[in-house]
């Protein structure tokens, strides 16, 4: 339990330490290996953004300026500063509305120009590249474009229907900020074609704001006229009833107070008449302004008039206080008189003050609300105005009502002859009087339909664009890289989490090991140097092997990324060429290994790896023969029972190895054992025959006995051993003085050295590395002699069991 917490947190201190030193050398080299790759992956995508952006459609956008003013007839506009906002959301959802887009649709089809635009299909935009591709390759790109649509004339709803969706989809509309202007623009292929349509929609949306303002205008115009003409042929009923009676009775003028009493009868009358004229027109619109309003618009409505009439009850009291004195004394006095005067400014001003408390109490409870739809926020505010002056006018001419009973009561007095001669008198005066004002008011109406022009101004049409919105490829181009960038990351990423082999010498460095010497790779005839490509295999291969739980091909050689090749490989030695960089490198692993111990120098080495296929077999051939080059006697142990390989590499028989001694009755071992190689003073002790249980032999009393016999015998003993991940090694490390780990760039994983880096013991006796690099290549001349995988067969026992070895 306390070995097992130990290894545990000695490994999670080596990821701690890996993690942290992560630095920007090491990303660079992450870079660095896959540069080929993220390379074409840039190109690809950048060729793609070309290609597209050749391929894209142009979009012209010819830009008009709206202006757009508002009335001061909604509180809300005179008491808030952010609506002039509100207004701009407004205008702009209108211009891109379904209702705008038909009528400009409808404008269009009804401009000669129409059998000449590309919205209609009557034109087609064809790109540069696509002309020199129809051009050049006419089998490939044919031109097939059809005009379905060249002399139809009437087109069904449905139809109207989708170019006004096309329309409201190419109507781009933005407000300039803190300004009541609007930039519109339609987009197009070309360019004279969007300042058509561009313009079309501005002449449309003004007109669309005429005809909207000008619709309660006319309302109102409609209205006048008709009781205008009923009020002419009541003027023409009176002045004939008091003509025939002044003539039947010879009556032709009042006098002294008759006189005085018709002028304020006429007079009160008048505006009595004058004020009901006003409120029926007032009627008139209210009606108007609710057949436009939804239920909720004007239930809204009706609360906000509680609300504000409940606020204001006191200064409307004061109102219709000083509005009954003020009738009262102009009847008495004339509206000449100077009290009266004085009367009228004082009831002036409380009007006033009312007219401005109850449009902020309005935009108040408005804005409060916050329910109501912006394109009926204007409706609500007039109809609550509306109804505010219905409620003024219905109270004063029920004063003046009054003071009409009062007159008639005055009229009463009179003799018969007079109040009928009076009574005739005041009706014609009255009706002309009536008249005149309808008419007066019927000419402010015609003034103000013909005068109006909406919200909608023109500041500037739209002017031919010189290039396309989108002619720049810049947009393009960074889409790609950052695409491309993206990509790369990813591939990267996953590329170095699925690919868990060693990359460079600085893994080895953050594990604690020192590197001992790097064996350059020795190529066959027919070989590839070892490529990115290579290394992209390798990784699905290893994943596929991964997600299997498959062991690693072993009944034929691999490639330098791993990949397993069914092709023979013989082993090269040093002494082929001693000159070789080949030969350099074991001279220094040599040298490596004399210096690695000096107090205590190395008598028996175990050489392992920790995979299959590292090239362990030809290190330990090598190693020794460099020793024994060098006048040490020395023996090659081939330990690796399982798979033995270095009878193969030297060329002599199996049999009469190590397993035959320790199986046989012998108490020490003779030198009929040990062959002599073809190089002075280096001898093989060779596997000998196959065995069922090699771990037990390995870890008998009679091989550590045999070890140390074979220590006093040779200057320098070098064992072959299994890889690390079976027990073999671990078996013969108690034994020796010390491991030499061997180790492939893109072969070797990570994940096998970090857990025998956990391992105390193992880590202890680790020598050092001797690493095998396939990425730089020479040629030493060997022919086709090469070396990596050292070639053996499937083990047979359980997953690397016993079974029948394929020797080569």
């Amino acid at each position: 339990m306390i070995e097992h917490t130990e290894r545990h947190n000695e490994e999670s201190d080596f990821e701690q330490s890996r993690g942290s030193e992560i630095s920007i050398k090491e990303i660079f080299g992450y870079i660095a290996r896959r540069k080929y790759t993220i390379f074409a992956i840039f190109l690809v995508c950048l060729s793609i953004a070309y290609v597209n952006h050749k391929l894209t459609t142009p979009q012209y956008r010819a830009q008009a300026i709206l202006m757009i003013t508002r009335t001061s007839n909604s509180p809300f506009d005179t008491y808030f500063s952010f609506q002039s906002e509100s207004d701009a959301k407004k205008d702009i959802e209108l211009l891109k509305s379904m209702p705008v887009a038909e009528l400009v649709v409808q404008e269009l089809m009804k401009s000669p120009q129409r059998d000449s635009l590309e919205f209609f299909n009557k034109r087609r935009y064809r790109a540069p590249l696509s002309l020199w591709a129809s051009k050049n390759l006419p089998g490939l790109f044919s031109n097939t474009e059809k005009n379905t649509n060249q002399n139809q004339t009437h087109y069904s709803e449905d139809r109207l229907r989708q170019y006004a969706v096309q329309m409201s989809e190419r109507i781009n509309v933005q407000n300039v900020r803190e300004t009541n202007l609007l930039k519109i623009s339609v987009v197009s292929p070309f360019a004279d074609e969007s300042v058509f349509l561009t313009n079309t929609l501005s002449r449309v949306y003004k007109n669309t704001s005429i005809a909207r303002n000008s619709e309660k205008y006319f309302q109102t115009n409609r209205y006048v006229a008709s009781m205008l003409k009923e009020q002419a042929k009541e003027v023409e009923q009176t002045d004939k009833k008091l003509a025939q009676y002044m003539k039947e009775n010879e009556i032709f003028e009042n006098t002294g107070n008759v006189q005085q009493l018709l002028g304020q009868v006429t007079d009160t009358d008048a505006k009595y008449n004058e004020i009901m004229a006003e409120y029926h027109i007032a009627q008139n619109s209210l009606d108007f302004l609710e057949k436009k309003l939804s239920e909720t618009d004007k239930a809204l409505s009706s609360r906000i008039a509680q609300s504000v009439n409940a606020k204001l009850g006191t200064i409307l009291d004061e109102i219709r206080t000083r509005e009954a004195e003020y009738v009262r004394m102009a009847s008495e006095k004339g509206a000449d008189n100077s009290d009266v005067k004085t009367k009228k400014q004082q009831l002036d001003g409380v009007k006033t003050r009312y007219e401005l408390l109850s449009r902020s109490k309005i935009a108040g409870e408005i804005g409060y609300a916050g329910k109501t739809q912006k394109n009926n926020f204007d409706l609500i505010s007039e109809k609550l105005q509306t109804e505010r002056k219905l409620n003024n006018l219905s109270y004063s001419a029920g004063e003046y009502n009054r003071l009409k009973q009062l007159n008639e009561a005055r009229i009463k007095l009179l003799p018969t002859k007079q109040q009928d001669y009076l009574k005739l008198q005041r009706d014609a005066d009255v009706a002309r009087k009536t008249y005149i004002s309808l008419r007066e008011k019927l000419d402010e109406s015609r003034i103000m339909l013909a005068s109006e022009v909406g919200e909608v101004s023109i500041i500037g049409k739209a002017f031919r664009p010189f290039v396309p919105e989108n002619a720049s490829p810049n947009i393009s181009i960074l889409a790609a890289l950052v695409f491309a960038g993206l990509l790369s990351f990813g591939y990267v990423f996953v590329a170095e989490t699925l690919d868990d082999t060693v990359k460079d010498e600085l893994f080895f460095k953050h594990c604690g090991f020192n590197t001992f010497a790097i064996i350059p790779f020795i190529y066959q005839n027919g070989d590839k140097p070892f490529s990115e490509m290579q290394s992209l295999f390798s990784v699905l291969y290893r994943f596929k092997r991964k997600a299997f739980n498959n062991p690693p091909f072993v009944n034929s050689q691999s490639s330098p990324s791993g990949i397993p090749k069914k092709s023979v490989r013989f082993t090269p030695l040093l002494t082929e060429k001693l000159s070789s960089r080949f030969a350099e490198s074991f001279r220094m692993l040599r040298t490596a290994l004399i210096y690695a111990r000096i107090d205590d120098p190395l008598k028996s080495v175990i050489v392992t790896g920790t995979a299959i296929g590292e090239g362990k077999s030809t290190i330990c051939s090598n190693i020794a023969a460099a020793f024994a080059l060098s006048g040490k006697k020395t023996l090659i142990v081939d330990a690796d029972l399982r798979l033995a390989m270095q009878h193969n590499i030297f060329n002599l028989q199996r049999e009469q190895g190590i397993t035959d001694y320790l199986y046989s009755e012998q108490k020490t071992i003779d030198d009929s054992f040990f062959k002599q190689t073809h190089i002075d003073n280096l001898f093989l002790l060779t596997a000998g025959k196959k065995i069922p249980n090699p771990n037990e032999v390995l870890g008998s009393v009679k091989m550590q006995e045999l070890i140390k016999v074979l220590e006093g015998k040779f200057d320098k003993v070098f064992f072959d051993s299994p890889p690390l991940f079976l027990s073999d090694a671990a078996q013969l490390a108690h034994s020796v003085d010390g491991i030499l780990l061997t180790a492939r760039l893109n072969y070797t994983e990570r994940g096998g050295l970090k857990e025998y880096v956990s391992d105390g013991f193992l880590k202890s006796h680790i020598l050092g590395i001797a690493l095998i690099d396939p990425r730089k290549p020479k040629a030493y001349g060997y022919g086709k002699y090469g070396y990596g995988k050292y070639g053996y067969g499937k083990y047979g026992y359980g997953k690397y069991g016993y079974g029948d070895n394929t020797e080569h």
